[in-house]
């Protein structure tokens, strides 16, 4: 976990690097799969995620797509206000943000569901099977898929292979009658 701080100034500081760094910077570190940690230095007071709000309207609004921003935020409120737990499975059984989502953060996710009485004690074990059931299925879905994609490659690389030692073959007859014509 990154770990950055956000003085008086607004302006966010990485310890580790002993720079000053913008929003950008952030999303290029969630881009690259950093999970990141937002202090304020004053209160000591976890930011996190009025920094990631703030890093994504920055970025969204970067590429001039507010028609996107307005979207995705408006259904993030929507979504958000309802049932926590049934939109946490839905983004998990889409693939969004799969790439880092690691069995103890869906632990600690779902830990803080129940502490927050988002998901009731004795729906948890059920909810989590569920939740890993269809996340293996989404896996294996892509396993699948990548074997296919992998088969239809290797038998690409044999036909050029093929057409390779026959272009060799044509090759190596010209020579050899180059040969004869010369003795």
């Amino acid at each position: 976990m990154k770990l950055l701080k956000r003085y008086a100034n607004r302006r966010l500081y990485d310890p580790e690097t002993s720079k000053t760094i913008t929003l950008e910077d952030v999303a290029e570190m969630v881009i690259a799969g950093d999970d990141i940690k937002v202090i304020d230095n004053i209160t000591g007071q976890d930011i996190t995620p009025k920094i990631l709000g703030q890093t994504f309207l920055k970025v969204s609004f970067g590429q001039r797509n507010a028609e996107f921003s307005n979207f995705m935020l408006s259904a993030l409120i929507r979504e958000t206000g309802k049932d926590i737990s049934s939109f946490f499975g839905r983004l998990v059984v889409s693939g969004i943000g799969e790439g880092s989502l690691t069995k103890e953060k869906i632990e600690k996710i779902l830990q803080n569901m129940v502490e927050l009485g988002e998901l009731k004690l004795t729906e948890l074990k059920d909810y989590r099977d569920d939740l890993l059931r269809n996340f293996a299925s989404k896996a294996n879905e892509k396993k699948q898929q990548i074997k296919l994609d992998l088969d239809k490659i290797s038998e690409t690389l044999k036909e050029e292979k093929g057409k390779s030692l026959e272009k060799l073959s044509e090759k190596l007859r010209e020579v050899a009658n180059m040969i004869k014509e010369i003795n």
